[in-house]
């Protein structure tokens, strides 16, 4: 683990942005293979000369040959004198007042106290998706909660509105007239995706209203003052000067950091000037690079900037161009002169791949494109920081149309790249066995630690449901491109993915319901596999799933359903309640829809439960403990089959055995009662029983005492089980297959709720077995899953399906959490599910839909077997009587 933020370098890591740089110089940046890159970034606008330019280290040179002092608080600073005789002489109008910093951020931190003391007000007014910097002043002006809210922020006396809007300006001034300082504006919102105001007036309007109002106006000039946007100033041609000019970034010639506020002196105060002071501003080193800036900047009247401005439009023209040849990648080109924006469209719009769709929900989809840029193309970019699907383009000043058609040419392949959803080309980079190996001696995803300070409270109806990969084939049916890996390619994707952790992977729109409630929500997803979160891998794949639901948490999620294995892990859910949002499991709704689908099936082929032998394999499960004591009401005969391979497994079916026999005790008789319910209200009922250890027994006992075959039983021999089923129920959490149908005897009929599938896929035309996938439900409305849909619109998974349904609802406990789901419960859900509109889905199996041809043959086998047994029966009764 590194030593400097390993946060950050496990960030930069991940996107293969941890590069080894040696050298820089101008645009070009050099690694230590001796790679050359193009630097379009030029560090957020900060190098108006590129890399080490000659003239600011001539300055810093001369500093060092003069001897003179560099820090020589509280004496006089030449070289910062002469700095603020040249930014007062350049800035517009009558700014002219200047006070020194050290950075963007403490610029914004010095307006704010001067505004406060100059006013003696206290609310400081900004705008919405602006960017100020992140102390804690500059980032309680910056309009953007992702920023503020771990920590503490925003300060008391900070108020946000739209950027753009000088109506919205006007009200809110009037509304709070005489209670406002100041209102802290960019002239173009930066990070904020590089929008500029519709109106070419609209600063000339933020200062006219302020005056008017008598409220200060800041200009934050720290990203496009000094040349970026093809202007020294981009304030420079508004009629009236700004209260105060915030300048910072290039001021500092690409080699010092240094910043300034400049002021009108009408609006200077002496209680400022007095207790307002830095140890490191007014520094002469810093200020001797400014002022090589400037003059830099200055020369030729202005030569550099003209030129700029001149580049600029050609830069638009290309940037454009490329717009109308890729419309399906790219949205948006904003921007002037050398700070441009290119806005990609959303990439979960497209529909068309599951990475690409999780990396725009989770703020990596631009960071995922600079990493190709960077690696694959030679060219440095970045994301912007409050859009997530803006690319920055912020080359050094000095960069000419050489460099312009280099940058265009790489975005080029990078938009062909995304046009014909090659997203294994875009992501090959990072996958390779050396890449790979490097990442393995790195740390792995670490969460966010510590619970959020605030959480938004839950919004009726929004819902969050959890998934991952259950075998690696739903990698391919997800990201249909990542089929041109290679095997060794896929296997170090699979490793990559883990270290983004979990996030957002697609919005659902829902719907209402017969009640007219509605629901709609997002699909999360931890990166893992089922073996990746078992054994060892457990305790990870726990802490991945703490970190989701603290995520719908903070998304507002009313309920976070658990999909698969995030519910075996977490043990039903109850290892992660608790966390600021009700969990379900889902386990009840898939069970009491996979049951309602076996008895609806085996109807249809002829097959009544409460005449048929009923075999659960993974009794001892959550679903298959809740299905056994559902299926007890209706069968004949009941067993339940555990896990041969585990040594603690008969201990537990017989402790299921017990709940079942339990159960049936206390459950009134119904006219759809099986034998196996009326026999055990028959021998045991009147006696009393309590839940004990032993009643499976107790009832056995019972039933040799009165001459009874005994209707339950519990083994690990699934052959054994299996060779005189009618109804099968299959519900492991095993991540394989290990049961073939074929070998079942003709007129069976499986259900299989197990995910991924425990039942092998095989020809089955012509043995008279029919199989298909339970706990599918059909909701009430349309769910597109987009690049997750393995299932019709119309269906969707039972643990989804109870997380819609308990939204739709307005449910506010946990619910189906741990094994011990109750038959109460799914009585409720049962009419939970009636009164919303959800059914279960009609059957099929590995996605294909059952005919009536699949019925039918079944039927015609459960005929013949019950004609043969017939004679059986008979000749066992005259066998008996004599």
């Amino acid at each position: 683990m590194t030593a400097l933020n390993p946060t950050r370098a496990h960030l930069l890591e991940t996107f293969g942005l941890d590069l080894e740089l040696t050298q820089g110089v101008g645009c070009r940046l050099v690694d230590k293979d001796g790679r050359e890159y193009l630097d379009f970034l030029a560090q957020y606008g900060a190098l108006p000369f590129g890399h080490n330019p000659s003239d600011i280290w001539d300055a810093l040179r001369e500093q060092q040959v003069l001897s003179s002092p560099a820090m020589v608080q509280p004496l006089r600073p030449l070289e910062a004198e002469r700095l603020a005789e040249t930014l007062a002489r350049i800035t517009p109008h009558d700014l002219s007042v200047v006070t020194l910093a050290n950075s963007g951020a403490e610029a914004v931190e010095a307006a704010i106290k001067l505004a406060r003391a100059r006013t003696g007000r206290d609310i400081i007014l900004s705008t919405q998706n602006g960017f100020h910097g992140k102390t804690m002043g500059a980032l309680s002006a910056t309009g953007k909660p992702m920023y503020q809210k771990d920590f503490g922020g925003p300060a008391r006396g900070f108020e946000y509105i739209a950027f753009g809007e000088l109506d919205a300006l006007e009200a809110k001034l009037l509304a709070n007239r005489g209670n406002i300082a100041a209102f802290v504006v960019e002239p173009i919102q930066g990070e904020g995706g590089v929008v500029c105001p519709a109106d070419e007036g609209y600063l000339d309007g933020v200062i006219a209203l302020c005056r008017k109002y008598g409220v200060l106006s800041i200009v934050d000039e720290i990203q496009t003052g000094l040349g970026r946007t093809g202007r020294l100033f981009a304030c420079e041609e508004a009629e009236q000067a700004p209260d105060m000019l915030l300048l910072g970034k290039a001021l500092g010639g690409g080699l010092m950091p240094i910043s300034a506020v400049v002021v009108r002196p009408e609006i200077w105060d002496d209680r400022f000037g007095f207790l307002h002071s830095s140890t490191f501003a007014n520094n002469n080193l810093a200020s001797a690079a400014a002022n090589a800036s400037l003059d830099l900047l200055l020369k030729d009247d202005r030569a550099l900037i003209k030129e700029v401005e001149e580049n600029g439009r050609y830069f638009q023209a290309q940037l454009e161009a490329l717009k109308q040849r890729y419309p399906e990648v790219l949205s948006g080109v904003r921007g002037r002169g050398y700070m441009r924006g290119l806005e990609f469209r959303k990439p979960f719009e497209r529909g068309d791949s599951a990475s690409m769709a999780f990396c725009g929900l989770n703020g990596g989809f631009i960071g995922l494109l600079s990493s190709y840029l960077l690696n694959v193309q030679g060219v440095l970019t970045a994301p912007v920081f409050n859009n997530a699907n803006v690319m920055r383009l912020q080359p050094p000043l000095i960069a000419g149309t050489s460099e312009i058609d280099q940058c265009v040419a790489a975005l080029d392949a990078l938009c062909d790249v995304l046009d014909r959803g090659d997203y294994r080309a875009l992501m090959q980079h990072l996958v390779t066995p050396d890449r790979q190996a490097q990442l393995a001696e790195t740390m792995p995803y670490v969460p966010q630690q510590g619970p959020a300070r605030s959480l938004p409270g839950p919004t009726a109806g929004r819902f969050c449901f959890l998934i991952h990969y259950t075998e690696e084939e739903d990698l391919l049916r997800s990201d249909p491109s990542f089929s041109q890996f290679t095997s060794e390619e896929r296997a170090n994707w699979m490793e990559w993915v883990k270290r983004i952790g979990p996030g957002f992977a697609w919005p659902v729109s829902g719907g209402a319901s017969r009640t007219g409630a509605t629901a709609e929500g997002m699909i999360m997803s931890v990166p893992l596999l089922p073996r990746d979160m078992v054994g060892k891998g457990r305790k990870a794949a726990r802490t991945m799933i703490q970190s989701s639901v603290d995520m719908a948490a903070e998304f507002g999620a009313s309920r976070l359903g658990l999909g698969a294995f995030t519910s075996i892990v977490t043990n039903g859910g109850a290892a992660v309640a608790g966390r600021g949002v009700p969990i379900t499991s889902g386990n009840t709704l898939t069970t009491v829809s996979g049951v309602t689908a076996l008895e609806r099936a085996a109807r249809r082929v002829g097959i009544d439960p409460t005449s048929a032998h009923i075999v659960v394999v993974g009794a001892t499960g959550a679903i298959g403990r809740l299905a056994s004591m559902m299926l007890a009401r209706r069968a004949k005969r009941l067993t339940l089959v555990g896990n041969a391979k585990n040594s603690q497994a008969q201990k537990f079916l017989d402790k299921v055995a017990d709940e079942v026999v339990f159960t049936l005790t206390k459950e009134r008789p119904t006219p759809r009662a099986g034998e196996l319910s009326a026999t055990v209200r028959e021998l045991l009922r009147a006696k009393g029983s309590d839940l004990s250890k032993g009643m499976a027994d107790k009832f056995a006992r019972a039933c040799a005492e009165y001459g009874r075959e005994v209707p339950i039983a519990a083994t690990t021999d699934l052959e054994g089980a299996l060779e005189t089923a009618d109804l099968v129920l299959v519900a492991t959490s095993a991540e394989v297959t290990f049961l073939d149908p074929s070998q079942l005897r003709p007129g069976t009929v499986v259900c299989d709720v197990a995910r991924p599938p425990n039942v092998a896929q095989v020809d089955l035309s012509d043995k008279g077995v029919l199989v298909f996938d339970g706990g599918l439900v059909r909701p009430p409305f349309p769910v597109n899953l987009g690049p997750f849909q393995t299932l019709p619109e119309d269906l969707c998974w039972g643990c989804l399906g109870e997380t819609m349904l308990l939204a739709l609802e307005g449910e506010t406990d946990d619910y189906s959490l741990g094994r011990d789901l109750n038959l109460a419960d799914a009585d409720r859900i049962s009419e939970m599910a009636r009164r919303h509109g959800f059914e279960p889905a009609e059957p099929q199996w590995y996605g294909q839909s059952l005919e009536d041809a699949d019925f039918e043959r079944v039927a015609a086998a459960v005929l013949m077997r019950q004609a043969a047994e017939v004679p059986a029966k008979v000749a066992a009764t005259i066998w008996a009587a004599e």
